[in-house]
C-alpha cells in the first residue's frame, strides 16, 4: 500500500470520528430527559434585593393657588361737630394711602379729624382734669406715638401738652390755645346798663373735642373710602380702613383638609417667578365647611362633606407680603403638611423594621455580600420613604440596605 493511500485512510478515519463526536453532541443538546427539562425550567434561586441609601430632604407638601388681599376692613363714622351739623371742607388722606395714628383723615368745618388707635369711640369732650377709660385710651395712643405721658387715666398737664403737640403736627391750633369751645356756643346775656357785671366762674379748659378724633382699632391702616369734600357730616358719613397687613386666601380640596392645622409653614411666590423670589408664609386660619343640617339623609351629609372645600388664610412669617401682590390670584403656595426633615439619610420604608422593644434597624450590605443589622432612629416617613439617623459610620449614603426581609 502506498504512503498516499495510507494517509487518506487515516484522514478519513479521523474525519469520521470527528463527525461522530459532533453528532453525538448535537443529539445531547437537542434531546433532553424529563429531569433535565424540569431543571432547566426551574427559576434561579432568589438573591437579596437591595436599594441604595441616599441623602436629601424629606418633605410632604401640597400646592395650591391663593389670592392676596388686605385684612378685614372696618368702617368708622366721622364724628358730628358739636354744632350739630358739619361739612367736609378739605380732604387730607387719599384713598389707597396709609393713615398712621395721629394722622388727619379729613377736615370738617375747617377743623381736623385726627385718627388715633383705640378700642371705642370717644363719647365726650375731654377737659383738663378729666378721668376715665377714655382718657387712658388716648394716653396710650399718645404714648405709642412717642409722647412722654403717663397712662394713668387722668388728663393732666403732661397729657394736655402732648395733645397740643399732636395738633401742631397736624397743622392746626389746639382747642386749649383758642377760643374754640362747645361751652361758648350759648352767649352770656349782657349786663344791664350801669350795673357791674358779676365775675363769671372760670370755664374748664377743653383739651380734646370728641368731634375731632376718629378711633380706629388698628393703625396704620389703608384708607379705602372717605367722604368727599362738600359731604354733609350728620352721623351718616363714614371712613373705611383696611389694616396694612396683606394676607393670602385660598380654598383647598377635601383630600388634605384633615392635615391642615394652624402654624404649618410654607412658601409663596407669584407664578412664573424663580424660587429665590418666594417668601415664607404660615397657615393662620382654617375655616372648615359646615355640614348641611337640612340634608335628608346621613349619606347626603357625608357626601356633601367629602366634596366641600375648606378656606384658609396664610400670613407672612417674616416681613410682609408685597403691596403689588394685592388682588392677584396667581400666588402659588407650597405648604408643608409635616415638619420637613432636612439633609437626612433616606431609605425605603420596607427596609426599616422594629422589634418588640421598639428598636428600629436596617440590614446593611457588606462588601462580601453579607448583611449587618444596624440600629437607626426613624425621623419620619413620607410616601414609602423614611428619614433615618445612625451612629457615625454605621450607615452612609454610599451603602445599600436590604428591602426583602
Amino acid at each position: 500500500m502506498s504512503r498516499l493511500r495510507q494517509s487518506l485512510l487515516v484522514f478519513a478515519f479521523l474525519a469520521g470520528a470527528a463527525m461522530l463526536v459532533v453528532g453525538t453532541w448535537l443529539v445531547a443538546v437537542r434531546v433532553q430527559s424529563p429531569a433535565q427539562r424540569e431543571a432547566a425550567a426551574a427559576p434561579p434561586s432568589a438573591g437579596p434585593v437591595t436599594v441604595a441609601v441616599t441623602r436629601s430632604d424629606l418633605v410632604e407638601q401640597t400646592t395650591f393657588l391663593a389670592t392676596a388681599v388686605r385684612s378685614e376692613s372696618v368702617t368708622v363714622a366721622v364724628p358730628t361737630p358739636f354744632e350739630g351739623q358739619g361739612v367736609v371742607t378739605r380732604s387730607a388722606a387719599a384713598v389707597g394711602h396709609s393713615v398712621p395714628s395721629g394722622g388727619v383723615v379729613v377736615w370738617v368745618n375747617s377743623r381736623p379729624v385726627i385718627a388715633l388707635q383705640g378700642e371705642f369711640a370717644l363719647y365726650r369732650d375731654l377737659y383738663l382734669g378729666a378721668r376715665g377709660d377714655d382718657v387712658r385710651m388716648i394716653q396710650q395712643a399718645l404714648a405709642d406715638l412717642g409722647y412722654a405721658v403717663s397712662v394713668d387715666g387722668e388728663l393732666g398737664r403732661a397729657t394736655a401738652a402732648a395733645i397740643r403737640e399732636l395738633y401742631r403736627s397736624a397743622g392746626a391750633q389746639a382747642p386749649q390755645d383758642s377760643e374754640y369751645s362747645p361751652s361758648a356756643v350759648a352767649a352770656e346775656p349782657a349786663p344791664s346798663e350801669g350795673a357791674t357785671a358779676a365775675a363769671s366762674p372760670a370755664q374748664p379748659t377743653l383739651v380734646l373735642p370728641a368731634s375731632e378724633v376718629i378711633i380706629v382699632p388698628t393703625l396704620p391702616a389703608v384708607l379705602t373710602s372717605v367722604p368727599a369734600t362738600g359731604t354733609a357730616v350728620d352721623g351718616e358719613a363714614a371712613a373705611t380702613f383696611s389694616t396694612q397687613e396683606i394676607a393670602l386666601t385660598a380654598t383647598v380640596p377635601p383630600t388634605i383638609q384633615a392635615r391642615l392645622t394652624s402654624g404649618l409653614a410654607g412658601t409663596a411666590s407669584l407664578q412664573g417667578q424663580s424660587a429665590d423670589m418666594s417668601m415664607d408664609v404660615a397657615l393662620a386660619q382654617v375655616n372648615f365647611p359646615q355640614q348641611d343640617a337640612l340634608s335628608p339623609t346621613q349619606q347626603d351629609q357625608e357626601e356633601a362633606a367629602e366634596s366641600a372645600e375648606a378656606s384658609v388664610v396664610l400670613r407672612a412669617s417674616d416681613g410682609h407680603i408685597p403691596d403689588d401682590w394685592v388682588g392677584r390670584s396667581d400666588v402659588l403656595v407650597t405648604l408643608n403638611l409635616s415638619e420637613p426633615v432636612l439633609d437626612a439619610l433616606l431609605v425605603p420604608q420596607r427596609a426599616v423594621s422594629a422589634d418588640v422593644n421598639g428598636v428600629t434597624t436596617v440590614l446593611v450590605e457588606q462588601k462580601d455580600g453579607s448583611f449587618t443589622q444596624v440600629v437607626v432612629t426613624e425621623l419620619g416617613c413620607v410616601a414609602g420613604t423614611c428619614a433615618v439617623d445612625a451612629e457615625d459610620g454605621t450607615l452612609t449614603e454610599d451603602m445599600s440596605v436590604r428591602v426583602d426581609g
